[in-house]
């Protein structure tokens, strides 16, 4: 084997972790996926990458094995390095850094992630918003320590945030920002595009059968001509280490955002980092949302959406898109589950 840590799962695999880092608590990992039958041929990697833990599970290893998964890490540290709003060189900093000056020259892979992106702002009516990045510095989510700023400090910078100031010009293979101070931050959406990019790096390097997840971001992939559903365990968002159900899951992919993964305690408020485009504070009416669809993409960014939308709006815009399932708590805990979803919900949940 590689240096890449390296684990046989022969039951069960159990993909589950907590970090606390000052004042902050993570939870950036919210569901498992158990084994519906004994794999005694699977084996993980494991990687930090983008922020987070990258584990990619091969469920029938071969002698080529190590050299497909190589091959993805590569991949996701070559995507990264255009996406991270935290590298100065990245693609996506240098449109940043040049809001309100002019458009920049990009990757075709920031072009198409960032008209995903503005894809699901349009069906979320901006609940999903590529442009939410200049109130990071607000919150301080990418410290150590976080604070709860003024309204006033919000409501000065809530004019840069707006989807609609985003141009994109194929032709010329540019983005810009139209405002001075627009931040652009894919942060929502850009994990389920990495990860789909090494699903498909895997399978061309021979891998069948695999599973690659990335903190809120799982992609889930079978070519073996008697595929299976594999069960996915979905994290309770209130009690550590349990679970709230399972999606079955033959190939697709399954992300989701909750209020547990990034937050700091001011008293006994609770300020987590999914702001809500609109007020510029974090979202109130979600505890957490996980959507299941075929695309990775489409998944990460409305899982982020629907959050923000709530389970009223959120589970009827899901119902009208194909392939598409929720299961989405309530700010109370209950859970609501769109109609197509398969899986099962704990009796104690419902």
């Amino acid at each position: 084997m590689t240096q890449n840590t390296v684990q046989n799962r022969k039951a069960r695999l159990f993909i589950y972790s907590a970090v606390v880092i000052g004042v902050f608590f993570i939870m950036a990992i919210p569901f498992y996926y158990k084994h519906a039958a004994k794999e005694k041929d699977s084996v993980t990697y494991s990687r930090m990458l983008m922020g987070t833990i990258v584990e990619i599970t091969v469920m029938d290893e071969t002698t080529e094995s190590d050299k497909a998964v190589t091959a993805a890490f590569a991949e996701i540290k070559r995507l990264e390095a255009l996406f991270s709003s935290y590298m100065p060189t990245s693609d996506v900093s240098m449109v940043s850094r040049n809001a309100g000056i002019g458009p920049v020259k990009v990757s075709p892979e920031v072009i198409e992630v960032v008209e995903a992106a503005l894809t699901v702002a349009e069906l979320s009516s901006g609940a999903f918003d590529p442009t939410i990045g200049s109130l990071a510095p607000l919150w301080g989510f990418s410290a150590e320590s976080g604070r709860a700023p003024k309204r006033e400090e919000v409501d000065k910078l809530l004019p840069l945030v707006n989807y609609r100031k985003v141009t994109i010009d194929k032709a010329a293979q540019t983005i810009g920002l139209k405002e001075r101070g627009m931040t652009l931050n894919l942060g929502g959406i850009a994990k389920g595009y990495i990860v789909g990019k090494a699903a498909r790096s895997l399978q061309e390097n021979g891998v069948r059968r695999g599973i690659i997840k990335a903190g809120g971001d799982m992609t889930i992939f079978q070519n073996t001509g008697s595929e299976k559903p594999m069960t996915i365990g979905i994290q309770h968002p209130r009690e550590s280490g349990k679970l709230l159900g399972e999606a079955f899951v033959v190939n697709g992919a399954v992300a989701t955002s909750g209020d547990y993964e990034r937050y700091f305690m001011a008293g006994d408020k609770r300020y987590h980092h999914i702001i809500d485009p609109k007020t510029g504070f974090p979202a109130t009416l979600t505890q957490s949302a996980t959507i299941i669809a075929k695309d990775p993409v489409t998944a990460d960014g409305l899982s982020t959406a629907v959050f923000v939308m709530g389970p009223d709006a959120g589970m009827a815009l899901i119902e009208k898109l194909p392939d598409t399932e929720a299961v989405i708590v309530d700010a109370s805990g209950r859970v609501r589950v769109s109609s197509g979803f398969k899986g099962d919900i704990s009796n104690s949940a419902k």
